[in-house]
């Protein structure tokens, strides 16, 4: 910056509103200053051409200016500011150029040393630049405080005017006064830009308290003059606009935003750095403690008494609607004319005004919409209750109590009137699961610990319901009537759905099957059903097949679905080799005289089945023999077994009234082709028995199939009992000449004995008794082989978490299994105490 003494042409610019000014020295060029600014003009006078190039001269010979001498001109020029009169440009360069002319004097001849009193020491004037004015000193101390004391008399000639006004009209008077003063405060600021610049900017560095920029003066005198005096009655006038506009009233808005902006432009942070005492350092502390903390309280007790008023004359449902609406409200409040740092208060309080103060109307109520199936109302509770802390836990304990009693229900009306109905049981169960997961789909927005409250409800009612008790509170009942509705569903039938039908009774059967605590269980009855749809061909789409299988491995994993995927394997891979045996047939010019079809199992991965030893009939033993030798010739070192039990055929009639076909297991074959050659079509058991090379128990299940379909009739059993193997030996059955049938074809496999349904059932929990067991003991085996050593508790524990998603062992058994492990000497209790078990590699 050159010398004060060779001053030319120097333009200096100071900055207010979004405008700024410039003015020259000496050099006839053209200047201007632009007061204007969007809250406020001040009127000019108009001027020549020549008044507006007119040169200002800044004292270019470095004169003395005395204090005395400029203040009258600066106090009559801020007396035309505050007064709105007009200024003239011109002028407003002469009083930003007296300011400036003033600052760059020594302080030798002024008393700015009284005026503050320096922290460090020093006088308040120091050299401003080094190397500016030959080592003159910046002054400034005694015009500040000039125009401090101005300010103060100012603002107390408004406080006064504002004493007399009351309620919104004093609101609307401070309103009125704070824009016009806030934009002098600007106007001035330039004015006294130079001020600003070097004196004022060297106090506060040196911390000299208390010091301010020209405009943040102007504020701190507002504050300090005039709010403190007016704050509570303007606060009040405030307050009572906002009540006003709560009841519903129209009010004048932009007033409560003036206000605002006021107590936020006010909060200048005393306590930071020297370079924060400007307006655009100011913070929010002012405006929390004398406004947002007033308004607030003011909230809480208006919506208080709101609140237990509305509830005395309205409907719940109704209060909860009364509630968004007023969130909503103060939501918008605070969006239009407050500062964005009140809305979490302010939601806060409304929030425990009108629902942590009143949860328990949320509880009580909770249960009859849940009943009354408000969906709507319900999924304000969720929302209005999800807003405050622990306001949803109730709701869920509520929630899942309520869907287990109404699964519960539903089964308990099923169970009255067909208990081993797989359909209804289904039904009963996915209209309450579909219907609540809806609901928390809708109403509770699929929120986690609603979800948690439907699937735990959903488990309690599918485990544990009228029909499990029924089969003696048995937990097999529910996952094999599940497993019977899959049969029914993938079975062929003329009732078959088409692709998108089954998908989605597939994903439904999914749905449930999640829930059933002995999955083992389901499994168990699910492959022995999968077993014989495969075996009879009586699948409804081998696709539909491939998706279950798809779904259990995706809920259960890989080892779930292992066997069923290899049984389903070997279907595909029998028909290859029964084509490849008919080929071989042809070749060899084999005449086999029948159609036959055969189905080559693998033992590890299909369910067991009974093994029945009877003489097959001529034709059906002959063919047999060739496909032994083919097979052999195929895979040498393999043994086959045949499962005669399992076996079927198509027999033709010709000996009733009409001609019948009968679909007949091979045993049931091989029993009615005996009576070709039986004199008077009449044979007892014991011609039976030595004819087929069979024992008795295998033969009467057999011939009391025949009998329940009236092929056979017998003297020594009443009609519509069933046979017994105590029987005589000596029972005659004979071939009934009169059957007569509805259906040209006759399907006799589908009777069964009561007897072998029993045997049936015993077999099966045995053998889901015995799986478990094994299961039980792998997992101890896997567990104790990684962790070497461990506690009994915690054995039990872990062997009890890791099984949890394929059944629920029963602990005694857990103990059982270790004791077992132990006499195998797969386990030893630890020699240094006898609690805890140790793995032995």
């Amino acid at each position: 910056m050159p010398d004060a003494g060779t001053i030319n042409t120097l333009l200096w610019s100071g900055t207010f509103s979004t405008q700024k000014f410039y003015c020259f020295t000496t050099a006839p060029r053209k200047h201007k200053a632009d007061l204007s600014s969007t809250s406020k003009k001040l009127p000019t006078d108009k001027k020549t051409k020549a008044e507006e190039t007119e040169a200002i001269v800044m004292n270019p010979a470095n004169l003395k200016v005395d204090l005395e001498t400029i203040w009258p001109d600066l106090e009559s020029g801020l007396d035309d500011i505050f007064g709105e009169r007009r200024i003239e440009q011109k002028r407003y360069m002469t009083l930003y150029t007296n300011v400036y002319n003033h600052c760059i004097n020594t302080p030798s001849s002024f008393s700015d040393s009284t005026i503050v009193a320096p922290k460090s020491g020093r006088g308040v004037s120091r050299n401003s630049m080094n190397g500016y004015g030959n080592g003159s000193e910046f002054t400034g101390g005694e015009l500040y405080q000039r125009l401090k004391n101005y300010l103060e008399r100012t603002v107390i000639k408004a406080l006064q005017e504002g004493k007399e006004k009351h309620d919104e009209e004093l609101v609307r008077f401070y309103v009125k006064k704070w824009e016009q003063f806030r934009f002098y405060f600007k106007v001035i600021d330039g004015i006294f830009a130079y001020l600003n610049k070097h004196w004022i900017k060297r106090q506060i560095e040196d911390k000299r308290d208390p010091i301010y920029y020209v405009k943040t003066l102007g504020l701190v005198t507002w504050r300090d003059v005039l709010l403190s005096e007016l704050d509570a009655r303007v606060m009040q006038g405030v307050m009572d606009l906002i009540r006003q506009e709560r009841d519903g009233q129209t009010i004048d808005r932009s007033l409560i935003r003036a206000v605002v902006e006021s107590y936020v432009d006010l909060g200048i942070d005393e306590d930071a750095s020297c370079t924060s005492r400007t307006v655009e350092k100011s913070d929010l502390k002012f405006y929390r403690q004398k406004f947002e903390k007033r308004f607030l309280g003011e909230t809480e007790n208006y919506y208080t008494t709101e609140a237990d008023d509305f509830l005395q004359q309205n409907p719940f449902t109704e209060y909860m609607k009364k509630i968004e609406k007023r969130l909503n409200e103060e939501a918008e409040r605070c969006n239009f004319y407050l500062q964005t740092s009140t809305l979490q208060p302010l939601s806060q309080i409304c929030e425990t005004v009108f629902i942590q103060r009143k949860i328990e109307l949320f509880q009580r109520d909770f249960g009859p919409l849940l009943e009354q199936e408000r969906d709507d109302d319900l999924a304000r509770i969720y929302q209005l209750c999800g807003r405050i802390e622990q306001g949803l836990e109730e709701l869920k304990l509520a929630l899942e109590r309520h869907i287990t009693r109404q699964g519960q229900n539903a089964i308990d009306e099923i169970a009255k009137k067909s208990p081993n109905d797989p359909r209804e049981f289904m039904r009963g169960i996915l209209e309450v699961h579909m219907r609540y997961k809806g609901l928390v789909s809708k109403s509770f927005q699929n929120e986690a610990g609603f979800n948690q409250a439907l699937d735990k409800a959903s488990s309690n009612f599918i485990n544990k319901n009228a029909i499990t008790k029924i089969a003696g509170n048995s937990s097999s009942k529910g996952p094999e009537l599940i497993a019977r509705y899959c049969d029914l569903l993938l079975r062929k039938s003329k009732d078959n759905i088409g692709e998108a039908e089954m998908e989605e009774q597939l994903q439904n059967v999914i749905a449930v099957f999640k829930y059933i605590e002995d999955k083992d269980v389901f499994q168990q009855f699910y492959t022995k059903m999968f077993s014989k749809r495969l075996i009879g061909g009586l699948s409804a789409s081998d696709t539909a097949e491939s998706q279950m299988i798809s779904k259990l491995k995706q809920m259960c994993g890989f080892e779930y679905t292992s066997k069923l995927q290899r049984m389903f394997t070997d279907t595909e891979l029998s028909k290859n080799i029964t084509e490849n045996f008919r080929k071989n047939c042809q070749e060899k010019d084999i005449a086999l005289g029948l159609d036959f079809t055969i189905m080559v199992l693998g033992y590890s991965s299909w369910p067991s089945m009974p093994q029945l030893q009877m003489q097959m009939p001529l034709k059906l033993s002959e063919t047999i023999e060739h496909f032994k030798n083919y097979y052999n010739t195929q895979h040498n070192g393999r043994k086959l077994s045949w499962i005669y039990s399992q076996s079927r055929g198509e027999l033709s009639s010709t000996g009733f009234q009409k001609k019948y076909g009968f679909q007949a297991w091979t045993a049931q074959m091989a029993v009615l082709m005996l009576y070709n050659e039986a004199p008077k079509q009449a044979l007892n058991l014991k011609e039976m028995m030595l004819q087929l090379n069979t024992l008795k128990e295998q033969l009467v299940p057999v011939v009391g199939s025949l009998l329940k379909n009236d092929l056979l009739k017998c003297d020594d059993v009443a009609a519509g009992t069933e046979i017994e193997n105590e029987i005589a030996d000596t029972a005659v059955f004979t071939l009934d000449p009169n059957f007569q049938s509805k259906k040209i074809k006759v399907d006799l496999t589908r009777t069964q004995m009561r007897s072998e349904v029993k045997k049936e059932a015993e077999k099966d929990k045995k053998c889901i008794e015995e799986d478990r067991r094994l299961v039980i003991e792998a997992c101890i085996v896997r567990i104790m082989k990684t962790r070497k050593r461990l506690a009994h508790n915690e054995l039990i524990s872990e062997v009890l978490q890791q099984l949890s998603t394929r059944f629920t062992p029963n602990v005694m058994k857990v103990r059982t299994s270790i004791e077992g492990l132990m006499e195998r000497l797969f386990l030893k209790r630890a020699e240094d105490t006898m609690n805890v078990y140790e793995y032995i590699a």
